[in-house]
């Protein structure tokens, strides 16, 4: 069938933002009561979750929900070795201002006094950073929630259900100053300006909150609503993200295909997606899929997922976090850490830097403390059909699979249950991948 109702890829809204309706619910009521009187009400979010499970997805779906009601939305992307995210929001105001009439223009004089820059020139914000560098004027914290707040003073002359929502996506990337200052606005916005309606949104993944400690926010579970996004969709909510869009153009699952799609998805949301896609692609319909199609598909799909994600990223590994990944993976995808480092033979200290590591690539997450577990759930059967073979020949020593197996059962972590290690698996109906 052609043109497939669905969105694979970083980043792409989905058809349906399955399992997010609590979250939005609770964003909408607690936007209604920020509009109606002010940061007493407001509570600034992070969404924290590991890739692929949909979270700039939904700060999308919350830009745009608040935009409906008169919202200024000023969203703003981390990048690493790029400018600072301070100043691509005075860069924004800049251009916001010069674009015409409206709240950032009738806010210039508040604005200019961010870091002493006279927006009334050509060239506002040119050279602008809140970086310690020479001459260039620092940046205060006061100043710039004072300037927030008289833009969505400005707004709400406008909209009267109106404000200012500024999001960043990818927090975790963010340069420690950045995080510092954007933290320390919104703190004083809720000291000296309690009644502006000023709200904040961002995402991140699950080390977010240390960068947040690190760059010097002491509290950033009391400044900010942390929300945890799962890495999996709930069975249901897996159904109805690939259910709903097709049925919305008249096209029906057969329940095999369904419970085939759900089994291989493990219901992360990124992978709901590419491999709905394919199957769409593959069958000839015109108004059905079938598990036919399902399977049709899935040479294709997982050759490619194999050749442009996990084939990659195996290829880059070293030899001690590929060691590591093999016993997570070969334990069952999520495990106690203190069960990995019985696999590896190692007290946990010893390992500790290896799992950091694994965690700042995105390949790991601790979905709860005391647990590791991997990112995308697939990366566990790729990891198996290929460690064997690839752990030989290394320059490091590696211990294979089986020696782990007999490390695990010879010594089980005290008070630790310990997951019967699993056979391990080719990646479904594949070519078997290859060096």
């Amino acid at each position: 069938m052609r043109d497939s109702v669905y969105t694979p890829g970083a980043g792409h809204q989905p058809p349906v933002l399955a399992g997010r309706s609590e979250l939005l619910r609770n964003w909408d009521l607690m936007l209604n009561d920020a509009t109606a009187r002010g940061r007493v009400r407001a509570r600034d979010i992070i969404l924290v979750g590991p890739r692929g499970v949909g979270k700039t997805a939904a700060l999308s779906a919350i830009a745009t929900r608040s935009a409906r009601q008169g919202i200024e939305v000023v969203g703003l992307q981390a990048v690493v070795g790029q400018a600072g995210l301070v100043e691509s929001l005075l860069d924004r105001a800049r251009a916001l201002a010069e674009a015409g009439e409206g709240p950032w223009r009738r806010a210039r004089h508040a604005l200019e006094r961010i870091a002493a820059v006279n927006m009334s020139v050509a060239g506002f914000g040119a050279g602008i950073s809140t970086r310690e560098t020479g001459a260039t004027p620092r940046l205060d914290a006061g100043t710039l929630a004072a300037a927030l707040a008289t833009v969505a003073e400005e707004v709400r002359k406008d909209a009267p259900t109106g404000g200012l929502l500024i999001t960043v996506d990818e927090m975790q990337v963010a340069a420690p100053a950045d995080l510092a200052i954007i933290a320390a606005a919104l703190h004083r916005l809720n000291v000296d300006h309690p009644s502006a309606v000023v709200v904040f949104a961002g995402t991140g993944l699950p080390m977010t909150p240390d960068r947040l400690r690190q760059a010097g926010v002491t509290h950033p579970d009391r400044l900010f609503q942390l929300e945890d996004i799962p890495l999996a969709l709930s069975p249901e909510d897996t159904r109805y993200a690939i259910t709903e869009p097709a049925r919305e153009h008249g096209v029906t699952w057969d329940p095999g295909a369904l419970d085939q799609l759900a089994r291989l998805t493990n219901g992360y949301p990124a992978h709901v997606q590419l491999f709905a896609d394919a199957a769409w692609s593959a069958a000839t319909g015109p108004d059905r899929i079938t598990l036919h199609d399902v399977d049709a598909s899935l040479p294709d799909v997982t050759a490619m997922l194999t050749r442009r994600t996990l084939g990659p990223r195996w290829d880059r590994i070293t030899d001690r976090q590929m060691e590591f990944a093999a016993a997570v993976a070969l334990l069952g995808g999520d495990v106690p850490i203190a069960t990995v480092a019985t696999a590896l033979g190692k007290k946990q200290g010893e390992i500790s830097w290896i799992r950091d590591d694994l965690i700042k690539e995105g390949d790991l997450y601790s979905p709860r403390r005391g647990y590791i577990a991997l990112t995308v759930p697939l990366f566990a059967d790729f990891i198996l059909a290929r460690y064997s073979q690839d752990q030989q020949g290394r320059a490091t020593a590696l211990l294979t699979l089986e020696q782990m197996s007999a490390n695990v059962d010879a010594k089980p972590s005290p008070g630790t249950p310990v997951t019967p290690p699993p056979s391990p698996r080719a990646l479904p109906a594949t070519e078997e991948p290859q060096p």
